[in-house]
């Protein structure tokens, strides 16, 4: 699922956005049917850009239509999650093999400050500061590589990572696990080998997610 570009209505993009973002943040639930009186009551989202934000919602996959039912939340799948993951460990792993043996300490100081922010977050409560934490530690990441197509393949599938994590974050402890599994990494950098690290943090938060939707369905 990626964003598309607009060349239409403000109020078409401004409701595209909302509709988007509440899915994302699991204000509207996988399954649960979309309808324009709610757009209306909740967002303030009339009913021409309602229907045209849909329709693109539709296209990217975020949404999906059933004649006489209705417009419904599009459920993240066990293939969606073995997709991101599988280009997740692909990527990722890459990535710190290629970073462990140029990363600099101020690099290091910089991915430490960032798990500190996510331990204050978590204190506070704050799970969606948390988890656009966690995405900054893995942008961190990404960015060191100095790849622009791997970022770039990062950002085309960031809404569906964050769809992910709001939904992982949820899981008991996944937010003390998910710090603990930060820092392993950070220490594995310090070594010169980090791919450990980051292939048990990636199969404990699919294995995370995995078991939220078998408990779901």
């Amino acid at each position: 699922m990626k964003s598309r570009s607009f060349h239409a209505n403000p109020l078409k993009v401004q409701a595209y956005n909302i509709l988007k973002e509440a899915i994302i943040n699991g204000l509207f639930k996988k399954n649960e049917v979309i309808t324009e009186k709610r757009a209306l009551e909740e967002f303030n989202i009339s009913r021409t850009p309602f229907r045209e934000a849909v329709q693109s919602l539709e296209t990217e996959g975020w949404l999906v239509s059933i004649p006489y039912k209705g417009t419904f939340v599009s459920p993240i799948t066990k293939k969606d999650i073995e997709d991101v993951f599988e280009l997740r460990m692909l990527v990722e792993l890459h990535i710190v093999k290629k970073i462990s043996s140029t990363i600099s300490e101020k690099s290091l100081e910089e991915l430490e400050g960032i798990i500190l922010l996510m331990e204050k977050e978590l204190r506070m409560g704050n799970e969606d500061q948390f988890i656009i934490l966690d995405r900054e530690f893995h942008k961190t990441l990404y960015d060191l590589a100095e790849n622009k197509r791997l970022i770039s393949i990062s950002e085309q599938i960031s809404d569906l990572f964050r769809r992910i994590g709001v939904q992982v974050i949820h899981r008991k402890n996944r937010g003390e696990e998910v710090i603990t599994e930060h820092k392993k990494i950070i220490e594995g950098l310090k070594k010169g080998d980090a791919v450990e690290a980051m292939q048990i943090h990636l199969e404990q938060t699919k294995s995370a997610l995995e078991e939220l939707n078998e408990e779901e369905d």
